[in-house]
C-alpha cells in the first residue's frame, strides 16, 4: 500500500524566513507524492500529534533564545512536566534551525525543540540541520544539504507505494493559488491611492494586531556630509493606548518603490490588467493581512520582496516559464544542488535581485497564478524602539541602507528606501512586538550598555526609561560611531546627562583614534569589573551581528581574567552563567 498519512511540516518564524523554508520543503515532497499538513506551530491542532507518523520543525530563534511568538503556545505545552516519557514513541521527528552564530544562544530554539521531542519518546528521522546567517553563503547552502538528507530518510522510512511514481521535475505542478484581474470591474487609481491602500487591511486571527500611526517626524541625526543616513522617525499612534517596555520592537511594513513595481509590470506585459481589481483564490497568508483595496500592481507592490535575493527555490519554478533554450539551461543549473558556488557568485555576491534577474533572463514570462509561488512575500522588518515607554509615541533610529555592490550597482534596503520617502502627516500601519528582554532590567542593579551604531536605539529607551524612575542605579554608556561630530548618535544628550551625573560616557569613534568599544571596555577594566563582578550589574549589548560582539565578549573575559586572576576557563564560565540567569543580554541584528 505505502504510506499515506500526511507528513507534518511546522514552522516557527518571527519574520518569515523559517516559514518560507517550510513551503520550500513542501514543493519538494509535492514532487515525491507525499500528502503534506503545512503550518506554524501555534496553528498546529496539538491533539493531532497523536495521530501522526512524521514530523518535521523549522525553527527560528527570536530574542535571548526564545522559540518564536507563533510557536509560544506549542513550546509551553510540549514544556509541561505531567506529560508521559513515550508521549511520541510513535512519532518520527526531525528539525532544522536558522541561527546566528554572533549570538551567544545560536539555534537555541530548535535544539531545545529537538531535545524536548527525544525526551519525550520521539525517534529521529534523520540528524536535525543548523543554517547560520553569517556564513558567507547564507542559511541557504545548509539548508539545502539537510532537504536533501531528509527526502532520503523519508524515501527509506516512509516508502510510498511502488506504484506511485515521483513527478518529473520536468513537469510543473499545479498552482496553489489563483489570481484573477476582475476584467469586467472599473480599474482602480492604484498610484494615486498607494499610500491610504497600505494601511486598510484584511486581518485574520493569526496575524499580529495591527496599530495604525501618523508621521510626527522623519528627521536626518547624521551630518549631510556623512556617508550613512540615519533617521529618527517619530510616530504617534492613532485611537489606541500603546504599552510596551524598553527592548520592544516595532514591525513596520513596508512598500516597494512604485518605478520597480512598474518596471517589473512593463517587463512581464501585465500593463492593461495591472490597475483592474484582483480576486485571490487558495491558502495565501500574508503578514499583516491582504490589503483591501487589491490589484495587481498594489499585490506587487505591498504583498511582493521583487528586490530581495532569489533563493535556489527561486531558480527551481523560474526555468519553466523562459522560452529561450539557454536562457532555460541556465536557471535551471542555477537550481541544482551542487551548483551552489555558482550560485551564490551570480545571487548572493552581487546581491543581485529578482528584478533584475528577470530583467537579464528577458524570455522569462511568469503565468499570474505562480507569481506568489515564485516571489517570495515582502515581510514586516523590526526596529528596535528607541523612546521611553509612552501611551501614544514612538521613536526608531533608523539606518537608510544604500551601498555599492562588487559589480558596482547602487543597492537600497527596500524598508528604509520606503522610510526616507515618509512625510509628517502620512499614515502607516506597524504592530508592536515584546521582546521580553526589558524583564533582565527591572531592578535597581547597576547597568554596563555597550551600543555600536543604531545599536544605541533600545539602549536610549533603557537609559530614558531609568531615569524617569528616578532609579538611583548607576548607568554606565559604551557607544561606538565613526566620528564625534557627524554620526554619534544621541550624542549631545549623553552629554547633558553626563553632566547632570545622571549617566557615566565612555564613547569610542573609529575613524578618530581607531578605539572601538571594545577597547574603550578595555581601557576602563576597572571600572567595568568592578561594576559586574562586585556590584551585580546587568551587561546589555547591541549593535550589528558578526565581529563586534563576538570581540566584545573575549573583551570582557580577558578584564574578568585579569582583574580577579581567573583562568580563561573561569571567565568564560563566569559569562556563561551571566547569560543564563539574564544577567547579559545581547542584541544584534
Amino acid at each position: 500500500m505505502g504510506y499515506r498519512k500526511p507528513i507534518v511540516i511546522l514552522y516557527g518564524s518571527e519574520t518569515g524566513n523559517s516559514e518560507d523554508y517550510a513551503y520550500c520543503l513542501s514543493r519538494k515532497l509535492r514532487y515525491e507524492r507525499y500528502v503534506l499538513t503545512v503550518c506554524s506551530l501555534d496553528e498546529f491542532d496539538l491533539k493531532e500529534l497523536l495521530d501522526i507518523n512524521c514530523l518535521i520543525i523549522i525553527c527560528s530563534t527570536a530574542g535571548q533564545g526564545e522559540i518564536p511568538r507563533n510557536g509560544r503556545n506549542f513550546w509551553r505545552f510540549m514544556l509541561r512536566k505531567r506529560l508521559p516519557s513515550d508521549l511520541f514513541s510513535h512519532l518520527k521527528f526531525t528539525s532544522f534551525g536558522l541561527g546566528d552564530s554572533s549570538y551567544p544562544k545560536y539555534n537555541s530554539a530548535v535544539r531545545k525543540i529537538h531535545a524536548r521531542f527525544l525526551q519525550l519518546g520521539a525517534k529521529e528521522l534523520c540528524i536535525r540541520g543548523e543554517g547560520n546567517e553569517q556564513a558567507p553563503e547564507g542559511v541557504d547552502a545548509f539548508y539545502t544539504a539537510w532537504e536533501e538528507i531528509v527526502i532520503s530518510s523519508l524515501k527509506t522510512q516512509f516508502p510510498l507505494s511502488v506504484s506511485l511514481l515521483p513527478i518529473p521535475e520536468t513537469e510543473l505542478l499545479e498552482p496553489t493559488t489563483l489570481l484573477k484581474p476582475l476584467t469586467q470591474k472599473k480599474t482602480l487609481d492604484t498610484e494615486v491611492n498607494m499610500k491610504m491602500d497600505a494601511i486598510e487591511r484584511y486581518m485574520d486571527d493569526h496575524s499580529d494586531k495591527l496599530i495604525k500611526f501618523v508621521v510626527l517626524e522623519n528627521k536626518r541625526l547624521t551630518t549631510v556630509d556623512h556617508f550613512q543616513d540615519v533617521r529618527l522617525l517619530k510616530l504617534q499612534c492613532i485611537d489606541c493606548v500603546l504599552s510596551y517596555e524598553p527592548g520592544d520592537l516595532l514591525s513596520l511594513y513596508p512598500s516597494n518603490d512604485l518605478r520597480d513595481v512598474n518596471a517589473l509590470i512593463e517587463l512581464q506585459g501585465w500593463t492593461n490588467i495591472a490597475d483592474l481589481p484582483l480576486q485571490i483564490e487558495g491558502p495565501l497568508k500574508v503578514p499583516g493581512g491582504l490589503i483591501k483595496n487589491l490589484t495587481l500592481k498594489s499585490f506587487i507592490m505591498h504583498h511582493l520582496d521583487i528586490m530581495s535575493i532569489p533563493r535556489r527555490s527561486f531558480f527551481s519554478l523560474a526555468w519553466h516559464f523562459a522560452s529561450d533554450q539557454m536562457e532555460q539551461d541556465k536557471l535551471r543549473e542555477f537550481s541544482k544542488p551542487n551548483a551552489s558556488e555558482q550560485l551564490y557568485d551570480y545571487a548572493n555576491r552581487p546581491r543581485r535581485s529578482i528584478l533584475e534577474v528577470l530583467q537579464e533572463f528577458s524570455s522569462l514570462k511568469i503565468p499570474l497564478n505562480y507569481l506568489p509561488e515564485l516571489i517570495p512575500q515582502l515581510k514586516p522588518r523590526l526596529f528596535s524602539i528607541s523612546s521611553k515607554p509612552d501611551k501614544s509615541i514612538i521613536e526608531l533610529t533608523v539606518a537608510i541602507v544604500e551601498y555599492k555592490t562588487i559589480i558596482r550597482r547602487l543597492r537600497r534596503g527596500v524598508c528604509t528606501r520606503w522610510v526616507k520617502t515618509l512625510s509628517p502627516g502620512d499614515l502607516i500601519v506597524s504592530s508592536l512586538v515584546k521582546n521580553r528582554m526589558g524583564h533582565n532590567f527591572m531592578n535597581d542593579r547597576p547597568i554596563v550598555m555597550i551600543g555600536a551604531g543604531t545599536g544605541i536605539a533600545p539602549i536610549k529607551s533603557l537609559i530614558e526609561e531609568s531615569i524617569i524612575n528616578a532609579s538611583s542605579r548607576p548607568l554606565c554608556l559604551f557607544p561606538g560611531h565613526r566620528y564625534s561630530n557627524k554620526d554619534y548618535l544621541y550624542g549631545q544628550l549623553w552629554s547633558q546627562l553626563e553632566r547632570e551625573e545622571k549617566l557615566l560616557v565612555f564613547p569610542s569613534f573609529s575613524r578618530e583614534n581607531s578605539a572601538y568599544v571594545q577597547d574603550t571596555l578595555y581601557k576602563n577594566k576597572d571600572l567595568v569589573n568592578r561594576l559586574i563582578v562586585f556590584e551585580n550589574a546587568s551587561i546589555f549589548l547591541c549593535g550589528s551581528s558578526g565581529k563586534m560582539p563576538s570581540q566584545v565578549r573575549l573583551t570582557l573575559e580577558a578584564i574578568f581574567a585579569e582583574m580577579n586572576q581567573w583562568t580563561e576557563d573561569e571567565a568564560r564560565k563566569y559569562l556563561i552563567a551571566l547569560e543564563d540567569k539574564g544577567s547579559y543580554v545581547q542584541e544584534t541584528w
